[in-house]
């Protein structure tokens, strides 16, 4: 079969399962706990080996660089979802913060001042992404997505990123020149590699009704909110009340964090 652009590949189950459910791989776990330590941001999206700073320069020496194909990803690891391609349903938690006004600042700004302050975001976004141990997927313009395995974060992963969403609501208030709107959801993920180029590229990607809940979530959002669905919400759950979301059949119960 001839592969079209970023196709979502099936296959390893179980393996992929191990890495992302809970528990996580215990070959990665332990990478996870070691290379914490050394610095420094961005890292490696599957080991998290640094890439920047002293840290990053070490492990460069040791074959765990930057790979030139794909950069979210260290050469050790590309290699590795080259050699393993396919994906699992796992239980997590995702976010979505989009950028607001976008339109209408790309129309009233010049070009640069418009790529000035979506840079602004995705550094700001990505910073306390972060902090708060979470993932980032995908940039889509100007909308960050992120996810906390389990395998990788632990089983409070819903926490952590609550915690998250209610970082960016400050950071990015209706008083900020940057404001956005952040959606989180827990539930089952197809996670998985997707293939490009006829199987010249791969990544990794999300997919399923969590991501789309998400994805609405934070775009009725207001900017500096934070909308959290009663699955993601933990002990608020019990404030949730429920919300007509675009292309949703039912109500999602959903709590301002």
């Amino acid at each position: 079969m001839t592969q079209t652009a970023f196709e979502p590949e099936d296959g390893n189950t179980e393996l992929w399962a191990q890495i992302f459910g809970p528990g996580g791989h215990p070959a990665l776990t332990s990478m996870h706990k070691m290379y914490r330590w050394l610095p420094a941001a961005p890292r490696c999206r599957l080991c998290r080996v640094p890439f920047g700073s002293v840290g990053g320069w070490i492990m460069g020496r040791r074959g765990k660089a930057p790979c030139k194909r794909n950069p979210y990803y260290c050469s050790a690891c590309d290699a590795f979802i080259e050699g393993n391609p396919g994906g699992a349903e796992v239980e997590m938690s995702v976010l979505y913060v989009d950028l607001r006004n976008s339109v209408r600042a790309a129309y009233e700004s010049p070009s640069s001042d418009v790529a000035r302050r979506i840079n602004r975001f995705l550094k700001t976004a990505t910073d306390i992404i972060t902090r708060h141990d979470g993932f980032i997927m995908a940039f889509y313009g100007d909308c960050v997505v992120a996810v906390w395995p389990p395998g990788f974060v632990g089983p409070d992963h819903a926490a952590k990123a609550t915690n998250a969403a209610r970082a960016l609501s400050r950071a990015f208030d209706a008083g900020t020149h940057i404001p956005a709107g952040t959606g989180v959801h827990t539930g089952p993920v197809y996670i998985c590699t997707v293939a490009a180029g006829a199987g010249t590229f791969r990544d990794v990607s999300i997919f399923g009704h969590t991501v789309n809940v998400t994805a609405r979530l934070a775009s009725v959002a207001q900017a500096g909110q934070a909308l959290a669905s009663a699955d993601a919400a933990g002990g608020l759950a019990g404030e949730a009340r429920p919300l007509r979301l675009k292309g949703m059949q039912d109500p999602v119960p959903a709590v301002a964090l």
